[in-house]
C-alpha cells in the first residue's frame, strides 16, 4: 500500500530515511492484502468413449414421454426414439463419445454429474424438443371418452368446461388442438382461456365486462336456471346456458330495441305458459288453490 506524501513528510520529520519509508510501505501492503475467496460453482468436463447403456436411454425416453403423454413410451415409440437418442452419442469419427460434466461447489464437493451428447447437449433436452413438436401437431392418443391422454387431457377438459359455461359451442377437435399446443408450450393457457372469454363477450355484449373479468355466463344465468328448475321441476344440473329459454332471457330484445335481459318476473310468467308446466306439482297445486278460491267465493266452502 503506497503512503501519502503527507505521511512520508511526517515520517521524514521523525528521522526516517527513504529506504525505511519504502520498507514501511511494503509491510503495510503485506498486512492489508487479503486472500481471494472462491465463490460459485465450477465445472470439469471429461470425454468418455463409452455410450450410455440401453437402460439409461430408455429411462431418458420414458422421462420425456411421461412429461407430455403421462405414461412411458410404448415399444413402437422406443423403437423410433431410442436409436436416434443413442446416435447423438457418436462423434464425427463414428466412435462413441460422451461428454461428462462434473459440477462442484466452492468447497470442492461434487454437486452433479451430467452425461451430455457428443455435441455437448443434454439428451433429455434434445428429445424434449422433438416430442414437444410432435405434441403440438396433435400426435396424442385419445381415450374412449374422447379425451386426449396426459396433460393435454387436463387442458382439454378445462377448455371444454369454460366454453360450455360461457355459451360457446367448441368442437372436440378445436379443444384438443388448443390443449396440445398448451401442453407443448406453443400457446399460453391464459391466452387460450381469454380468447374463449372474448368470444363469449362478443356473443353476449350486455355481459362483456363481467365475462372478461372472469365471471362465467352460467353464474350470471343462475337466477334464471334456479327459477326454471323450481317452476318446471327440473334438476338445475340438467339446465345450462344452451337451453333456449335461458338463452332467450339472457339475450332479450327490449322494447327500445336494445339487447338486455328479461326480468325474472316475466321469465317465470313465460315458464308457466310452457307445456311442461301443466304436468308439474306446482301446476296441480295452483289449479287446486284456484278451484278452492272459486268455491269459497260462491259460498260452497267455508
Amino acid at each position: 500500500m503506497a503512503l501519502s506524501e503527507t505521511m512520508k513528510a511526517l515520517l521524514k520529520g521523525q528521522g526516517y530515511t527513504d529506504a525505511e519509508i519504502a520498507a514501511l510501505e511494503k509491510q503495510a501492503a503485506s498486512n492489508t492484502s487479503t486472500k481471494k475467496v472462491k465463490t460459485g460453482v465450477y465445472k470439469s468436463v471429461q470425454v468418455s468413449s463409452q455410450a450410455p447403456t440401453d437402460q439409461s436411454i430408455r429411462q431418458t425416453v420414458n422421462k420425456v414421454f411421461k412429461a407430455y403423454y403421462g405414461r412411458d413410451a410404448r415399444a413402437d415409440e422406443l423403437a423410433i426414439w431410442a436409436p436416434q437418442l443413442k446416435a447423438k452419442f457418436t462423434g464425427k469419427n463414428g466412435k462413441s463419445k460422451t461428454n461428462i460434466t462434473y459440477t462442484y461447489d466452492k468447497s470442492g464437493n461434487l454437486i452433479s454429474t451430467e452425461y451430455l451428447t457428443a455435441d455437448g447437449i443434454d439428451p433429455a433436452v434434445w428429445l424434449d424438443e422433438q416430442i414437444k413438436a410432435n405434441v403440438a401437431k396433435g400426435t396424442v392418443g385419445i381415450n374412449k371418452a374422447g379425451i386426449p391422454e396426459g396433460p393435454s387431457g387436463q387442458y382439454f377438459v378445462a377448455i371444454k368446461n369454460l366454453a360450455r359455461n360461457n355459451g360457446i359451442n367448441l368442437s372436440d377437435a378445436a379443444a384438443a388442438d388448443y390443449a396440445n399446443k398448451i401442453n407443448a408450450g406453443v400457446l399460453d393457457e391464459n391466452t387460450v382461456m381469454n380468447t374463449l372469454r372474448e368470444s363469449a363477450a362478443s356473443a353476449f355484449p350486455q355481459f362483456a365486462d363481467k365475462i372478461k373479468a372472469g365471471i362465467d355466463l352460467k353464474t350470471l344465468a343462475d337466477p334464471y336456471i334456479q327459477s326454471m328448475s323450481r317452476i318446471l321441476e327440473i334438476p338445475d344440473s340438467a339446465i345450462d346456458v344452451f337451453d333456449p329459454k335461458v338463452r332467450g332471457a339472457l339475450s332479450y330484445t327490449m322494447p327500445d330495441g336494445k339487447v338486455g335481459t328479461k326480468s325474472i318476473y316475466d321469465f317465470e310468467k313465460e315458464l308457466r305458459q310452457d307445456t311442461r308446466w301443466q304436468y308439474t306439482n306446482n301446476a296441480r297445486e295452483e289449479v287446486s288453490n284456484s278451484v278452492v278460491k272459486v268455491l269459497k267465493d260462491f259460498g260452497f266452502m267455508g
